[in-house]
């Protein structure tokens, strides 16, 4: 009988970890066309995306991250080939990270009384956005945001 070889285990170092950013920046870059406003949209979530995991240590947390951000450029490659699905989606996240900024700036009801329920109708309003975009990540495995 033969013995399995045991999987070479992914440990991400600043180098790899560079090289996925540069990747996802430039698949980024292709896949909202290089327009200029949606770019910087672009920019600014995986800028996000990479502070938020910058301090893990969790082997595990980072071979799954690895799998999402490689699923992730292909999804953006895939965005750039063709004006289909995956563009419209890329797009889509883009106009909705425009929208939030400028209301975070300055909120549709900043000059209003509003009774409390239209309140909180205005402050839950993305949540049903970012359960749609986790679910839509966990089924395709990608990191998009």
């Amino acid at each position: 009988m033969q013995k399995s070889l045991p999987q070479p285990s992914i440990i991400i170092n600043s180098f790899q970890s560079r090289s996925l950013f540069r990747r996802l920046w430039r698949a980024g870059n292709a896949s909202v066309l290089y327009s200029r406003p949606a770019v910087k949209y672009v920019h600014k979530r995986i800028r996000e995306g990479f502070e938020e995991y910058r301090n893990e240590t969790n082997e595990k947390i980072l071979k799954e991250l690895y799998e999402r951000v490689e699923n992730t450029i292909k999804f953006m490659e895939i965005a750039s080939r063709r004006g289909g699905f995956e563009h419209r989606v890329i797009y889509t996240l883009c106009q909705m990270t425009y929208i939030e900024d400028k209301y975070r700036r300055r909120p549709p009801y900043a000059n209003k009384r509003l009774k409390p329920e239209v309140y909180l109708f205005y402050r839950n309003a993305y949540d049903e956005y970012y359960r749609t975009l986790k679910l839509m990540n966990d089924s395709l495995r990608t990191c998009l945001r």
